[in-house]
């Protein structure tokens, strides 16, 4: 070992072993013990032999060559360990760094994808975004997901992320690959963006529709793309030049999908509830060749038959129909997901024996049928909420089915109706988010599976995954010993969890409705929540009793009336409760007598927060402002107005009182609390922003959003600094 230099191990056909390997995952203790004892860690990894190597091992800086060669690169890595030949030309040296580097795919610290196409100022991005639609790649190794912020790729096989496309298009809801696989067609609201597929790059850009797009298809010679719409209109459109070959006009209500013949002579497309008819239109001439009325229940997916005979349609009644194309006369039905369930998508196998169907409602399981007989070849059980596509790979050997609300992507075995792997880490709404005491931890709640990570804030780093809410979590705050961790979800339960170990210690079944808020007393004792059935309750942490129980009215008792979120006083004196009525309640704590006040906005309020001096609230509104009220007085200290007209839909103070965090329509802005200056401004989500959080030492700031994604900011620098 003595005699090996840096340079044979880090060069050559090993080199592209160490690529992607974190210098966190390092450890000599994984040495054996002659190497251990003979060799530094310094002299090996720091001094001349680091710079010696730094050039070869450090990380890539372009994302794209990163990507594409990780998947190889593990393959080549499991290639050589499974070949006894090639193992034993290795020294024991390179042997440690494949070990390493298996060894880092599987542990904690923060996956790359988190730092991906950051905004300015932000360190991590938490979450991937919510679910729209997925496809394979035609060669069926990879796999493209549209989400809330970009288009994912995935290694089938791996599971690992390759990819994430965003120029500036985001909300994707509808992804579709050209027939030879160097195209990909997505949909963001009205407009269309190609990208090619062997750079994934954006290519062009067509414009037209003047509502949503609903759903997107290529012809089968890949010279043409149709798009349906919610402004009820059908697009063909040239894909090599981008015009309007023509426009389809003929459905009263949403065009719900639209799908090419097999041969592409024929369009179909299916109107929505208000509608309820399929319309088939010659492509050439843009003719309206027939009309089927079809009296049911919404038609959720549709699709021809790869012989071109049938046209089959899915509907919220659980049923799968089959329809003549030249007559236009219902054929034969399946009982489909039967009356528990609705049929959300459909696609066939390539050779078109089978047909999938994905299940919403009660039933949420995947069907494969035998479409000659009809009977049912596999069940498969593995989502746990509604699964909204389903995707064959190009082989058929292979389904790939997507949920919103539990965020997996599960690929399945089609021949064994078995479960190969889920892809996880997709996410929904974020309503809350918290830091520990110590500023070292944040608690966040973006993930779609209902688990609460607990990360580390300097490195990502998923140190716990704290597992028990059967509803989303809606509300999450750390005691103030930092030990414990409080977790409100949408069914009115609140768990409490021990931070160290992850372990759920207690389950309060607190409220009937969702609790947006939390808040421990100052010494950790009590656990206040306040929650939409319009009470805010008093827990003793120790064992789970109610303590006290604070019933908030409207002033207007004919009016819905509901508690959005509550604010605890640093002196534990006062509970503030923002509502729907454009007023601001505040209750004694000890009496659980209300205070009068006229704290009020024009507009209902989503958010308040004390000052940590306990003389100031801050609250926001529906009505574009943040408002800070003077405790003493009741009187009205500042109004700060979005400048973009939207919702202040979350405040929170920094520690040191001076500046105040407001969340709108993607932005959130830090004001000056004694001037009302606007000193900084934050961008990077693509929706409503929920909830922002400073951390204790004020150096960072975290912001969750309806994207799904948690943002963390870095405002410790001078420029923030000075401005506060």
């Amino acid at each position: 070992m003595s005699q090996i230099k840096n340079r044979t191990i880090f060069e050559g056909d090993n080199l592209p072993i160490l690529r992607g390997i974190d210098p966190k995952c390092i450890d000599l203790t994984y040495l054996d013990p002659p190497f251990n004892s003979n060799r530094k860690y310094n002299t090996i990894f720091r001094g001349s032999g680091l710079r010696n190597i730094t050039p070869q091992i450090k990380a890539f800086d372009d994302t794209s060559e990163r990507n594409t060669e990780s998947a190889d690169r593990v393959q080549r890595v499991k290639s050589v360990i499974a070949n006894p030949a090639s193992m034993k030309k290795l020294n024991t040296l390179s042997i440690f760094i494949i070990l390493i580097l298996l060894l880092c795919r599987s542990t904690g610290f923060a996956q790359e994808y988190t730092k991906w196409h950051l905004p300015e100022g932000a360190t991590y991005r938490f979450g991937k975004g919510i679910i729209r639609d997925i496809a394979y790649f035609p060669d069926g190794d990879k796999l493209a997901v549209s989400s809330s912020i970009g288009i994912w790729i995935y290694d089938v096989n791996s599971g690992e992320e390759l990819d994430l496309l965003t120029d500036g298009m985001h909300n994707i809801t509808q992804i579709v690959f050209s027939p030879d696989g160097k195209t990909l067609a997505s949909a963001n609201r009205s407009n269309i963006q190609l990208w090619n597929t062997n750079e994934n790059k954006p290519q062009d850009i067509f414009t037209g529709h003047t509502s949503t797009i609903t759903s997107l298809v290529f012809s089968p010679n890949g010279k043409l793309l149709a798009s349906g719409s919610v402004d009820t209109t059908v697009r063909l459109w040239n894909i090599d030049t981008g015009e309007v070959v023509r426009t389809l006009f003929g459905h009263t209500d949403t065009v719900r999908s639209v799908a090419f013949s097999p041969n592409g002579k024929t369009l179909a497309s299916v109107g929505d509830t208000d509608d309820k008819t399929i319309q088939l239109w010659e492509v050439n001439s843009g003719e309206l060749q027939k009309t089927v009325s079809v009296d049911l229940d919404r038609i959720s997916s549709s699709t021809f038959s790869p012989d071109g005979h049938k046209f089959t349609t899915g509907n919220w009644d659980g049923k799968i129909r089959f329809w003549d194309v030249s007559t236009g006369q219902l054929l034969e039905t399946f009982t489909g997901q039967g009356r528990t369930g609705t049929i959300t998508s459909l696609v066939y196998s390539p050779d078109g024996t089978s047909l999938v169907s994905g299940g919403g409602g009660i039933d949420r399981t995947i069907r494969i049928w035998d479409v000659n007989t009809g009977s049912v070849l596999h069940t498969l059980i593995g989502h746990t909420d509604d699964v909204i596509t389903v995707a064959y790979s190009p082989d058929g050997g292979t389904l790939a089915s997507a949920s919103v609300r539990d965020g997996a992507i599960c690929i399945w075995d089609v021949a064994m109706g078995k479960l190969l792997k889920t892809i996880d880490g997709h996410s929904y709404y974020v309503r809350s988010i918290a830091f520990s005491p110590d500023s070292t931890t944040i608690a966040t709640t973006e993930r779609a599976d209902k688990v609460i990570p607990l990360r580390d804030v300097k490195t990502g780093e998923i140190k716990k995954k704290l597992i028990g809410h059967n509803w989303h979590p809606s509300s999450v705050v750390f005691s103030p010993n930092g030990k414990t961790l409080a977790s409100g979800s949408w069914n009115g339960q609140i768990l409490l969890w021990d931070v160290e170990t992850g372990q759920f210690l207690d389950k309060i079944i607190a409220h009937t409705r969702r609790i947006p808020s939390l808040a421990f007393s100052s010494a950790g004792t009590t656990l206040i929540s306040g929650s939409w059935d319009n009470s805010i309750r008093f827990w003793d942490v120790q064992n789970g009793n109610l303590l006290k129980t604070i019933s908030a009215k409207s002033s207007n008792p004919n009016s819905y009336f509901e508690i959005r979120a509550i604010s605890l006083s640093p002196d534990g004196n006062l509970v503030a409760a923002a509502t729907n009525m454009q007023d601001i309640q505040l209750w004694d704590i000890h009496t659980g007598e209300q205070r009068e006040n006229t704290f009020a906005h024009d507009g209902n309020i989503t958010s308040v927060a004390f000052s940590p001096q306990g003389t100031v609230l801050a609250s926001g509104s529906y009505d574009n402002t943040v408002k800070l009220w003077d405790l003493q007085s009741d009187n009205l200290l500042g109004s700060f107005t979005e400048p973009t007209s939207n919702n202040a839909y979350c405040v929170a103070f920094s520690p040191d009182g001076n500046t105040i965090a407001s969340g709108s329509y993607k932005v959130i802005r830090l004001w000056d609390t004694v001037t009302g200056k606007n000193n900084a401004a934050f961008t990077g989500h693509t929706t409503w922003i929920r909830t922002v959080a400073f951390s204790p030492d004020g150096s960072m700031l975290a912001s969750g959003a309806s994207d799904g994604t948690v943002l963390l900011w870095d405002v410790s620098n001078k420029q923030l600094a000075d401005n506060r």
